[in-house]
């Protein structure tokens, strides 16, 4: 698998950057995994609407699907002129009920998470299971030629998440909170030593701290993670390609 980091702020992007967005490449195809601000115009970059497989939202907050209308507009351009032949798989959680009504349409087909179900998109297993945020949220597993990719989505720390992550090659883990910040008040989010220590008790083989706040010192939260964890702990970089 390939991984492109679009976006990896937390709440909103610092400037001329975006929030949450990752695009996977198995070469079977393609899913975007979160659709925050500012992913559309980095997505673009590297592929178009009708190259994606489905696209993953590990929770109904904005800043991991502000870009999620913006990418309709542009399936509903590409049904109209026949690029796309079906509508854009969309798998999102229930709740809340008021912006998952929001996200139906003649362009999308919603498919609705079930922590109990393993779907496969572009030739990966995906597997989710609800970690704890203010709202519903889903860490994500893909698993693919026994190559495995973990996303924590938005949580604080949670015994569940250790168990998803075990053994995984890349964890993609938020780091939302950080000494100093004034970025967030905390409610359902991590500081960088707590996605270290679940890196450590996973024995996960490489960490990257994601949505990170913006106002945050990102080396002092990289060597805060490095402290607890014995692997390599990386901050997010849109210009590399993660490869597992």
């Amino acid at each position: 698998m390939d991984i492109k980091i679009l976006g990896y702020w937390g709440g909103y992007p610092s400037a001329g950057g975006a929030t949450a967005g990752y695009l996977i490449n198995t070469g079977e195809g393609q899913i975007l995994l979160d659709c925050g601000s500012g992913v559309m115009s980095r997505l673009v970059q590297h592929t178009s609407v009708d190259k994606l497989d489905g696209v993953i939202l590990s929770h109904l907050h904005y800043d991991h699907m502000a870009d999620i209308g913006i990418l309709q507009y542009a399936a509903v351009n590409a049904i109209r002129n026949g690029r796309m032949k079906k509508r854009l798989n969309l798998y999102t959680p229930d709740e809340p009920a008021n912006i998952l009504d929001t996200l139906y349409g003649d362009h999308s087909e919603i498919h609705r998470i079930d922590s109990g179900r393993i779907i496969r998109l572009a030739g990966a297993d995906i597997e989710f299971v609800p970690v704890s945020h203010t709202v519903p949220c889903y860490a994500v597993k893909v698993t693919y030629q026994g190559k495995v990719l973990v996303y924590s989505g938005d949580t604080s720390y949670c015994d569940a998440l250790v168990e998803l992550a075990r053994g995984a090659d890349i964890f993609l883990c938020e780091a939302t909170i950080c000494e100093g910040s004034v970025h967030t008040t905390g409610a359902g989010h991590m500081n960088a030593s707590q996605a270290g220590m679940i890196a450590d008790q996973a024995n996960v083989k490489r960490l990257v701290l994601v949505h990170l706040p913006g106002d945050g010192d990102l080396e002092f939260m990289r060597q805060s993670a490095s402290e607890v964890f014995g692997g390599p702990v990386e901050l997010p970089n849109t210009s590399v390609l993660y490869s597992v």
